[in-house]
């Protein structure tokens, strides 16, 4: 059973007369009943009956009929369905965001007030590359001279978050090493970012006592605005910490992350769409480093 069959026989079906079904579907009118018949063959069941020069439909033709208009009005739809996406997908922009979701769902924010056209689709998938720009910790150097062109890196120092009241509240910095006994609030364990501040953890000298584990940094800075421990913050794409919490900076180690905003391979027909908010990101970025 083919899909032309199908159609065939609905057209039939909906205009009960086999030769203007014939000059809807531009074919000859033999052909038209042929696929019926063959139809009929293959259901083991009659789909049609003669009433002088006109047709009628059989129970069988008519519970057929009743299955296929939806299905087959759905696949006739689907040529405009696919331009709409199309168009669509030519004024989507598509961001991996792996690292400073807050600084880049502002910049988009910011850039919509100017671009309103241009619609997004935010994603955080670390096993994909399919995207028009990415933005990411890096973790380990993997430069070559086609990445190096399209990428743009931003050292962020990582301070320390704790509450207002704390007494770390007032001091100037802190070496990390004096922290061992404290409880630590930190974002979920396989983030990039719970990963570095790990590491500075055991560069001086201990494992965190995380006492609260979280994905959404938000969490992270009320459990600390609450008095319920200490955590790391990145200095600049978190955003505002608000009255309760204070950020210390560390003295030792040095600690610090290394931001990378991506511009991935795309056709000739997406440069005029990507390129822009690439250059945008980047001089937001640039704007918020410096304040």
């Amino acid at each position: 059973m083919e899909l032309t069959q199908l159609r065939y026989f609905a057209a039939v079906a909906e205009l009960q007369h086999v030769t203007r079904a014939a000059e809807r579907m531009h074919v000859a009118q033999p052909a038209i009943t042929k696929s019926i018949h063959r139809l009929e063959d293959e259901l083991g069941v009659p789909l049609i009956a003669s009433r002088g020069r006109n047709i009628v439909l059989t129970d069988y033709g008519c519970a057929l009929y009743g299955m296929l208009r939806e299905p087959l009005a759905a696949l006739d739809q689907i040529p405009d369905q696919m331009q709409q996406l199309a168009r669509r997908s030519a004024y989507t922009l598509h961001i991996n965001v792996l690292a400073a979701s807050r600084a880049v769902t502002d910049a988009v924010i910011a850039y919509k007030h100017d671009h309103s056209e241009i619609l997004f689709s935010i994603m955080q998938n670390e096993l994909t590359q399919i995207c028009d720009l990415s933005v990411d910790t890096l973790t380990e150097k993997r430069s070559t001279p086609e990445t190096a062109e399209n990428t743009v890196s931003f050292q962020e120092q990582i301070l320390l978050a704790v509450p207002s009241h704390s007494l770390y509240s007032g001091l100037r910095s802190i070496d990390l090493k004096e922290l061992k006994e404290e409880g630590f609030i930190c974002l979920a364990g396989n983030r990039k970012f719970r990963k570095i501040c790990d590491q500075f953890c055991q560069m001086a000298g201990f494992h965190p006592k995380i006492i609260f584990e979280s994905d959404s940094p938000a969490t992270v800075r009320n459990l600390i605005g609450a008095g319920s421990g200490i955590g790391f913050w990145p200095e600049h794409t978190w955003g505002a910490v608000g009255e309760d919490v204070k950020l210390v900076p560390i003295a030792n180690p040095q600690c610090s992350r290394e931001l990378q905003i991506s511009l991935h391979p795309q056709d000739s027909a997406r440069t005029a769409l990507v390129h822009p908010f690439y250059h945008y990101l980047i001089h937001y970025f640039e704007s918020l480093f410096e304040a």
